[in-house]
């Protein structure tokens, strides 16, 4: 009888280890499947992007520009007055100073975001007088990788021919690459009438 009990309880045994093994397999799999379940539901809406680490402030921006009625607004600029983060993107102020090759011309006020994935809205809400032909706009784009340009703008609005634009930062050089080259400068003419007498 105790033979017997032990081969019975041999294959007993070894049918617990086999199923506690494959419920442990089958539960890991299990979990493994809800979780990455889990983070598909969880950010399949808009893919998480790292924060944009740019400062807009800083110089003004060419803006190249040609609307559907064929006006040149070469010579325009924007300027970022002020960047506020919020969350991983960032909340704008500022404005674009328009110039058309029509005579068009005038200053408008701006608020928008730009968001962590790079894109930009803008949205137009006061023209300065004194401006002539010039109405507000939503604008949108793309800041680059380097974070000097703006590219891929499109605008519209009530009333405007919209088209597409970009933007290139115009960084002032600093005081002290001016006085680089006027020591160089000094040191160019100081040598030469050195070398004269």
């Amino acid at each position: 009888m105790t033979f017997h009990l032990l081969i019975n309880s041999v294959p007993t045994s070894i049918f617990v280890v086999v199923n506690l093994y494959n419920n442990v397999y089958v539960h890991m799999r299990v979990n493994i499947i809800v979780s990455s379940l889990l983070s598909l539901l969880l950010y399949s809406g808009h893919a998480a992007a790292a924060p944009v680490d740019v400062d807009l402030t800083v110089g003004t921006w060419a803006v190249s520009a040609t609307d559907d009625i064929g006006i040149n607004w070469e010579g325009s600029t924007l300027v970022f007055e002020m960047q506020t983060a919020d969350g991983d993107n960032w909340l704008l102020e500022g404005f674009f100073d328009w110039i058309g090759d029509n005579g068009a011309f005038g200053r408008e006020n701006f608020t928008g975001s730009l968001f962590a994935d790079s894109t930009m809205e803008l949205t137009g809400f006061e023209i300065v007088l004194p401006a002539s032909g010039i109405v507000t706009a939503n604008y949108f784009a793309i800041l680059s990788a380097s974070g000097n340009e703006i590219i891929d703008g499109s605008w519209d609005g009530s009333g405007i021919p919209s088209d597409d634009w970009s933007a290139v930062r115009v960084v002032p050089l600093p005081g002290a690459v001016w006085l680089l080259a006027s020591a160089l400068v000094g040191l160019v003419f100081g040598t030469r009438r050195r070398d004269l007498h």
